[in-house]
């Protein structure tokens, strides 16, 4: 189970607040569906070279083995990639709210 911990965090902190804020403001953020693929692609782009350098270069920061899947491309885990697009999205619907409701 330890291989899973990553994703049972992921789940917890991301998924399911941005699958609870998806079904109670679903009619505020289904016109702006376009905006999740915009950010998830931004992401990626600024957010992999990061990734890459501060794993594999500097040092600055790493993954234990036992918790995640193994899976990994260009030397980061699959799980961060995951943290990268699924944070941004969480962050993106708390700001598609905030806003809809700042210009009522």
């Amino acid at each position: 189970m330890d291989h899973f911990n990553y994703l049972i965090w992921l789940s917890q902190f991301v998924f399911l607040p941005i699958a609870v804020l998806a079904v109670f403001f679903r009619n505020q953020l289904k016109p702006h569906w376009k905006v999740y693929g915009f950010t998830a692609v931004l992401a990626l782009i600024f957010s992999i070279p990061w990734d890459y350098l501060a794993i594999r270069k500097w040092h600055i920061w790493a993954f234990p083995e036992e918790n995640l899947l193994g899976w990994y491309l260009f030397g980061i885990p699959f799980e961060e990639y995951l943290f990268i697009v699924f944070v941004t999205w969480l962050v993106s619907t708390i700001t598609l709210i905030l806003f809809h409701y700042s210009v009522e």
